[in-house]
């Protein structure tokens, strides 16, 4: 009998969740620039500036818990893919550019823009500013930071942990500190 109450417990959890689901979208499609047929944005996405920056194409999952900070720059995001649960995308100054088939696991951080230093400046005076791409079919591991003007090309994969601070080339596997080439794919 047990087994009769899980599954009616699970099939009650699963209505209601596809009704919040609904009522949130239709709370997206208000706000934001863009977003596509099937799409789904889970509770607790935050944006930070102006949500009409941001597009989102069709049959994409944003997980739960992510953060997108969007200034002067735009976020862009392509269909068939997600975005992991506590991902955190800034686009303060430059563009963050997302492909299609583009799976992006958990707190993943993503800048196209970061404070920088050189001998003989201040602290805060100088920054990178750079367009950040990933092109179609790519697998960004757990805890991935790319940082501004990297471009991800199409088939790469990146290992867990990595650092990204130059392109990457298409089908390669890139993992480490900074993130280096391991093998093609």
């Amino acid at each position: 009998m047990s087994n009769n109450n899980f599954f009616i417990g699970d099939l009650f959890y699963k209505i209601k969740e596809r009704f919040f689901d609904y009522l949130r979208l239709c709370r997206w499609k208000i706000l934001i620039g863009k977003i596509g047929k099937n799409s789904k944005i889970k509770s607790g996405v935050m944006i930070s500036g102006n949500p009409k920056r941001i597009s989102i194409g069709d049959n994409f999952k944003v997980w739960h818990r992510c953060f997108f900070g969007v200034g002067n720059g735009r976020i862009t995001i392509g269909n068939n893919g997600h975005l992991g649960v506590d991902v955190y995308i800034n686009a303060s100054e430059g563009n963050i550019i997302i492909g299609d088939y583009v799976a992006i696991a958990p707190k993943t951080q993503i800048y196209s823009y970061t404070d920088h230093f050189d001998r003989g400046s201040k602290i805060g005076e100088l920054h990178r500013t750079g367009d950040v791409r990933i092109e179609n079919n790519v697998l960004i591991g757990s805890g991935v930071i790319i940082l501004p003007g990297v471009t991800i090309n199409e088939g790469s994969v990146i290992g867990a942990g990595a650092v990204v601070t130059k392109d990457v080339s298409p089908y390669t596997i890139v993992a480490g500190v900074p993130a280096r080439e391991i093998r093609k794919r």
